[in-house]
Parts: structure tokens; sequence; C-alpha cells
């Protein structure tokens, strides 16, 4: 069975989406056929599924980068500039940082650490980087509660970050002190795959890709799923489709048998 899986998926292009998957550092080669074994969607749906996942490799992050700074020349030309990571050390933010320092652009700009930001001058222009902005909810948290009491009162912080949905960016904009400098904008209608205005999957698929994650959530947590289908080449995020990076996470087969979710790209923290 399992071999003829797998000659279904070559036919239908698997090949090439392999070439796209294999850009994420997590994924394992040639596992979608077992990954499709535990939803109830045909090949074409899971096709279809697969070619709508947006991946963000290290050359298209560079690239949305340049296109950030091209738009924003007079953000970061200003004097005192600094550029430094958003949120934990090790995280996300950091990847991009890491990025940004390595393009071309960024060759004579001043990287600081988060506790340095207190030391710095006087009306400082600070941009913090991160890859997306979701519900804008853990960004604005973050600044409320923890850059906030590091920053001088004159300082101009900015959020630079590769994407972002178009409530994250009003979130983090109406409740903060932060502006946000955004790459891609991931509109309801084009990324959020689980609402009306979004037409990138059929009512009937929509309502399965619902159900199917929704076995992966715990009941009254905090749900950052927006039904998006994004993965940076180091992991989604969290507000992606569970189904893509809840890796080992407990849940019921359709025969009510305990089982461990297998992710097509576990999330690596």
């Amino acid at each position: 069975m399992e071999k003829i899986e797998s000659i279904i998926y070559k036919f239908l292009g698997g090949n090439k989406i392999e070439q796209k998957l294999i850009r994420c550092q997590s994924y394992r080669p040639n596992s979608v056929p077992k990954f499709k074994s535990q939803t109830n969607l045909n090949w074409l749906e899971t096709v279809k599924l697969l070619n709508s996942i947006e991946i963000f490799d290290a050359q298209r992050i560079r690239s949305v980068i340049h296109k950030i700074v091209e738009n924003n020349a007079e953000i970061f030309n200003a004097d005192n500039l600094f550029i430094t990571s958003f949120g934990s050390e090790g995280k996300s933010g950091g990847k991009i940082a890491y990025e940004i320092r390595h393009t071309k652009l960024f060759g004579n700009k001043k990287f600081v650490n988060s506790w340095e930001l207190s030391k710095l001058p006087e009306e400082s222009t600070i941009i913090f980087v991160e890859d997306l902005i979701g519900t804008g909810t853990q960004s604005t948290e973050y600044i409320l509660t923890k850059l906030n009491l590091l920053l001088n009162p004159s300082h101009k912080p900015y959020l630079l970050t590769i994407c972002a949905t178009s409530e994250g960016i009003e979130k983090v904009s109406k409740e903060t002190n932060f502006k946000v400098v955004n790459g891609i904008e991931l509109r309801e209608n084009e990324f959020q795959h689980y609402t009306e205005n979004c037409k990138t999957f059929s009512n009937k698929i929509k309502r399965k890709l619902i159900d199917l994650n929704n076995k992966l959530k715990k009941s009254g947590s905090l749900d950052y799923d927006r039904g998006l289908l994004v993965s940076f080449f180091y992991s989604p995020p969290n507000n992606s489709m569970p189904i893509l990076w809840k890796d080992g996470y407990p849940y019921k087969d359709k025969k009510g048998k305990d089982k461990k979710w297998f992710a097509l790209i576990p999330r690596e923290y």
C-alpha cells in the first residue's frame, strides 16, 4: 500500500513538491505519503494543500528585506540607527537578524543586543526584526511588558517583519508606540485559508482542514492559528495550520484510537 501511495504521489508531481519542501530544515524527505495517511484528504486535495504552502528560504527572506529597505529609505538612513532582534534570544527574530547581517545593505549598520537598549543615545531609531506578525497578540504583549521597560521615551522604535496579517499590523500599531515596517501582507483573501473570503480551497476541503486542525488544539487554549500555510526555512510559525508543525501531538483517529500526529514540517521551538 505504501509503495502504491508513493507512486501516486510521484505521478501527481511529487518530485517538484519534494524540491520545494526540502528547503525547510525540519522536513523529512519523502514523508508526504505518511503525512497524508493521517488525514481524510484524497491525493488531489493533498497536492492542492502542498502546492499552497508558502516557503521563505534565506534567499527569499533577503529579497524581501531588500524591498523593505528600498521602500523605507528615510528610516534606514536615520542618524543613530540601531538594529536588534525581536523576542527572546535564539528565536525567530534572531534568525532574521542573522539574514539581515549578511545582507550587503546593512554592512555599516550597528547591531545591538537587547540588554544594550537602555544605553542607546537619545532620539535613536531602533529597528526590531521579526519573521511574522500573526494575531499581533504576542508581539503587543512582548512590547508592553518587556521592551517598553528598556526603551528611552525619546527612542523611535520600529518592528520590521517579513510578513504580517492585516489585523496583526493594526493591533501592534494601535496598542503600542511601535511602527510596523512590513514586507508581505498576509491578506485574508489570499493567505488565511479558513475564511469565507479566501477561495484557495473549496468549502468542502476547507471544512475538512478546519476539522483536522481542530483535533490538534487544546480546548480553551489561546489560538494563534490563522489558517496560514506559511513556513520559514528554519520553522513554521504557530499561526500556520497545526497539521504542518505539531509533531507528536496526541489525537484520536477515525476509529477513536490514540495516535500522535506526524507533522509535515515540525516546529523547532
